[in-house]
C-alpha cells in the first residue's frame, strides 16, 4: 500500500452507533499508517473527534433516500472525489453505496464497501444495493448474508472485526469527572448500558429499566446509567421517570448522546449492550451481558465466545431478550465472588487485546484496498460445468478449494452452461460458456486459464466438444493468458485431424498435469513434449466434505434396510449398454444379494441421463433394490458411497468417491479412463462393457468378497497418497498464476 493514498470513507452520519465508531477508529488508524482518510457524512457527534485527529470531514446529505438529498449528494461526492484526488472509495452504508456505485461506473475509481449489518431485501431494495468491487464484512454471518442474498462471491469478501482502541478503553481510565457529573459514589453499584435509542435498538434499555426495582432489592446503592439518543428516547425517558418515582430517587440516569463512552463505561461494575459497545466495555475490563433487539447471548464468558464471533456480538439468531432472562443473568453476576467477577472482566480485555485490535481491523481493510487497487487478473476455469453431473460438480468444487488453499481470495470466473447456478453454488463469478463476447472480454482480464479437470481432450464424445475446448485454450494463448491443463485425462483421440489439432494446441500451453500415467503415455506417443508435465491425481481426491453417518441417513430416507450389506451401483447409457448388458448387471446384483446378503442401491451421477438405465436394470432384477432419484450435492453423494460396503461403477467419479470412502469397487469400463484409473489405483476388478455377462459378473463379485479386507487396505493407503497428489495441482496453478512459470521435476 503506497503512502499518502487518498481514501474516501463515506457513511450516512456520525452520530452514536457501532458503524459510526468503526469508521472513526478506522480513519484514525489508517492515518497512523500513512494513508490520508477523508470522511463524508451528514455529520454528527463524532465530527469533533475526526477534527482533533486531523482528518478532513465533508458534510454530505447521505442520511436518507430523499431524492433532493440524493441529487445533492451525487454532485458533492463527484466534486470531492475529483478535487481531493481520491485514489479509492470505501462506503459503509446502503445509501452512500448506492450513490457511489453509480459514480464508480462513470468515474472508474476503485470501490469497496463494508457491510455492518443485515438489511431487508424486500420491496426491490436488493436491486438498488451495491456492494462494490470488493467487500468487507464485520462477521461471518454477514459474509454468508452477502453471498446468499446478493450472490457476492466468497473470494470478494474479507471478514474483519470491530477494532477497539485498548488504550482509550482501558481499566485505567479516570472516572472522577464522570462520577461527579452523574452523582456516582464509590459505594454505588453501577450498571451501564450504551446503545442508540431508536425503536429498532432500544428494547433492552426498556427491559433493563423495568427490572431496576427488582435489581435494587439485591444490590447496594444501585445506579443505572443509560447512554444514547434516538427516535425512542421519549419512551425510554417515560419509563425512567416512572421507575425513579417508584424508588424515590434518581436511580436511572439518562445521559443522551455522548462520544466520551470510555469515560462513561469506567464506573461500571456490569455493562449491558451489544456489538461494538460490548467490545469496548470488555476492553475497559468490564463484565458484560450481551443483549439487544436481535437476540440474547447473556453473561459473557469463554463458553459464549463462538456465538459472539459468529454473530459479531449482535445476537442474530439467538434467543429473544426478555426481562426474565436479563434479570436472571444480572442476579447471577452479582452473586459471583469478587474473584470470579474479576476473572470475567480480565478475560474480556485479554480477548479484545488478542483478537479485536484496531490494528487488525485496519490491516484487514488495507488488504481489501490492495485487492481493489491491484485489479487482480482473473483465473478462468473451463470444463464440463453447469450440466448437473455430480462428477464434474466435484471437479469444480475440488479445483476451487485447491486454488483457495494456496491463494487468498482468488478472483475466479467459471465458464458454465448454467452460470447463475454455478455462481450461487460455488461462490464465484460465472459466465455462459457459449457467450463468445463475454468470453473474449474476460480473457482480456485473465491471468490464467485452467482447462479441466476431466477428460476434455478426446473425440469419443464428439469432434465438436474437442474443438470447443481447444478453441478456448487457443483464445487464451492469443490473449497472452497462461494456460494449465488441470489434472486432465487424455483420449481417446481417434481422428487424425483431431490428433493434429490437439498436439498443435497442447504444445503451446504452459503446464499440463494428468490424472493417470496412461494419459501421460498417450501425450508422449502423440508428440506433446513442450509444456511442463506431471502425473498427479484427480482433483476430487482432495475433497473431504463427506460424512458416512449422513450417507446412512440419506439411504434410510429411501427405505434402504440397515441389516444388509449395501451395494451401490452407478451406471450410464452408452452405445454398448444394450438389453444384454442391463440383464447382466441385474444378474450380477441378484447374485451379490443371494450369496453375500447385499441390497442394491442405484445412485445416478447425472440424474437425467443415468436414472433411465438404472431403472431398467432394477426392473430386470429378481431381488428388491433402491434408487436415489434426487439430485444430491457432491458431499452427499460421497457420503452415500462411503456408507456402502461395495460398489459397481461405470462413472469414473463413482469409483473415485468409493475410493475416498474406502469402499471396494468393481469397475465397468466403457472408456479407457476407467481402466486407467483402476490400474493407477492398483485395482484388478475391472470388466469392459462388452465382456460384462452373467459369468464375468459372478466371478468379479466372488473375487471382491474373497479379497475384501486386502482391497480396503490398498484403497486406504492409495487414498492418502492420491489426496496429496491431487492438492499439488492447486499449488502448481497458483504458482503459474503468480510467477508466470512453473519448474518441477518429472
Amino acid at each position: 500500500m503506497k503512502q499518502g493514498l487518498n481514501v474516501l470513507l463515506s457513511l450516512m452520519q456520525l452520530d452514536i452507533g457501532g458503524a459510526e465508531t468503526h469508521v472513526v477508529e478506522l480513519a484514525k488508524e489508517l492515518k497512523r499508517k500513512g494513508i490520508n482518510p477523508i470522511v463524508t457524512s451528514k455529520g454528527g457527534a463524532y465530527e469533533k473527534e475526526l477534527r482533533e485527529a486531523g482528518i478532513k470531514h465533508y458534510c454530505v446529505p447521505l442520511q436518507n433516500k430523499n431524492p433532493i438529498n440524493m441529487i445533492k449528494s451525487v454532485k458533492r461526492l463527484r466534486r470531492i472525489i475529483r478535487d481531493e484526488k481520491i485514489d479509492l472509495v470505501h462506503s459503509h452504508a446502503r445509501i452512500p453505496s448506492f450513490i457511489l456505485g453509480k459514480l464508480h461506473r462513470r468515474m472508474k475509481f476503485p470501490f469497496v464497501t463494508t457491510a455492518h449489518w443485515v438489511f431487508t431485501t424486500k420491496w426491490g431494495l436488493k436491486y438498488i444495493t451495491d456492494w462494490g468491487e470488493k467487500s468487507v464484512a464485520v462477521s461471518e454471518d454477514i459474509k454468508t448474508y452477502l453471498m446468499d442474498n446478493y450472490g457476492v462471491p466468497s473470494g470478494d469478501i474479507q471478514v474483519t472485526i470491530n477494532g477497539i482502541d485498548t488504550d482509550k478503553f482501558s481499566p485505567d481510565t479516570d472516572k472522577t469527572e464522570i462520577n461527579q457529573e452523574l452523582g456516582i459514589k464509590d459505594t454505588d453499584t453501577v450498571i451501564v448500558y450504551v446503545s442508540r435509542l431508536d425503536e429498532s435498538r432500544s428494547l433492552v434499555a426498556k427491559q433493563l429499566i423495568n427490572i431496576v426495582p427488582d435489581i435494587d432489592k439485591f444490590t447496594d446503592n444501585l445506579k443505572v446509567v443509560i447512554v444514547g439518543d434516538g427516535d425512542d428516547f421519549t419512551n425510554v425517558k417515560s419509563a425512567t421517570d416512572r421507575v425513579n418515582k417508584e424508588l424515590g430517587r434518581d436511580c436511572v440516569v439518562l445521559t443522551g448522546a455522548r462520544t466520551d463512552i470510555n469515560k462513561l463505561v469506567a464506573p461500571a461494575h456490569l455493562f449491558i449492550g451489544v456489538s461494538r459497545a460490548a467490545l469496548e466495555a470488555m476492553a475497559a475490563e468490564k463484565a458484560v451481558i450481551i443483549a439487544g433487539n436481535e437476540g440474547y447471548i447473556g453473561l459473557f464468558d469463554e463458553d459464549k465466545l463462538q456465538v459472539g464471533i459468529d454473530t459479531n456480538f449482535c445476537c442474530r439468531g439467538c434467543i429473544e431478550s426478555s426481562e426474565a432472562v436479563l434479570l436472571e443473568d444480572v442476579k447471577k453476576f452479582f452473586e459471583l465472588s469478587a474473584d470470579k467477577k474479576k476473572e470475567l472482566a480480565v478475560y474480556g480485555r485479554e480477548l479484545i487485546k488478542r483478537e479485536y485490535s484496531v490494528t487488525r481491523m485496519a490491516d484487514d481493510t488495507i488488504r481489501v484496498y490492495n485487492w481493489a487497487l491491484a485489479k487482480k487478473d482473473e483465473i478462468l476455469i473451463s470444463g464440463y460445468y453447469g450440466f448437473k453431473n455430480s462428477g464434474d460438480d466435484a471437479l469444480l468444487e475440488a479445483i476451487i478449494n485447491d486454488i483457495k488453499r494456496y491463494k487468498e481470495s482468488p478472483n475466479i470466473t467459471v465458464l458454465s452452461a448454467n452460470p447463475r447456478e454455478t455462481a450461487k453454488k460455488y461462490r464465484v463469478n460465472a459466465i455462459n460458456r457459449f457467450n463468445v463476447f463475454k468470453l473474449i472480454g474476460h480473457m482480456k482480464k485473465a491471468g490464467l486459464l485452467i482447462s479441466g479437470g476431466g477428460t476434455l481432450i478426446q473425440d469419443a464424445t464428439s469432434t465438436k466438444s474437442l474443438i470447443y475446448y481447444l478453441s478456448v485454450i487457443k483464445l487464451a494463448i492469443r490473449k497472452g493468458v497462461k494456460v494449465m491443463l488441470y489434472s486432465n485425462g487424455i483420449g481417446p483421440l481417434r481422428n487424425d485431424g483431431n490428433i493434429r489439432r490437439a498436439v498443435k494446441t497442447l504444445n503451446k500451453v504452459d503446464v499440463i498435469t494428468l490424472r493417470d500415467p496412461a494419459s501421460k503415455a498417450l501425450l508422449d506417443e502423440l508428440g506433446v513434449d513442450r509444456p511442463q508435465m506431471l502425473v498427479s491425481a484427480d482433483p476430487v481426491f482432495g475433497i473431504e466434505n463427506f460424512d458416512k453417518e449422513k450417507g446412512r441417513s440419506i439411504l434410510n430416507k429411501f427405505d434402504v434396510p440397515d441389516d444388509k450389506r449395501i451395494l451401490v451401483v452407478s451406471v450410464r447409457k452408452t452405445r454398448d449398454t444394450n438389453a444384454e448388458f442391463e440383464d447382466a448387471v441385474a444378474k450380477m446384483c441378484d447374485y451379490a444379494a443371494e450369496k453375500y446378503g447385499c441390497y442394491t442401491v442405484f445412485v445416478p451421477m447425472q440424474l437425467t441421463k443415468d436414472e433411465p438405465i438404472s431403472r431398467n436394470i432394477a426392473n430386470r432384477m429378481e431381488q428388491p433394490s433402491g434408487l436415489i432419484n434426487i439430485r444430491m450435492g457432491v458431499g452427499d453423494v460421497i457420503s452415500v458411497m462411503a456408507a456402502a460396503d461395495v460398489c459397481i461403477g461405470m462413472r469414473l467419479h463413482s469409483l473415485i468417491y468409493s475410493a475416498i470412502g474406502n469402499v471396494p469397487v468393481i469397475g465397468i469400463s466403457y472408456d479407457p479412463k476407467i481402466k486407467s484409473f483402476m490400474d493407477y489405483m492398483n485395482q484388478k476388478l475391472c470388466i469392459s462393457v462388452g465382456d460384462t455377462d452373467e459369468k464375468s459378473g459372478r466371478e468379479a463379485v466372488d473375487a471382491l468378497f474373497a479379497d475384501y479386507d486386502n482391497i480396503k487396505n490398498e484403497l486406504k493407503n492409495g487414498y492418502e497418497s492420491f489426496r496429496e497428489k491431487a492438492r499439488e495441482n492447486g499449488k502448481i496453478a497458483v504458482t503459474l498464476y503468480e510467477k508466470g512459470s512453473v519448474d518441477f521435476e518429472q
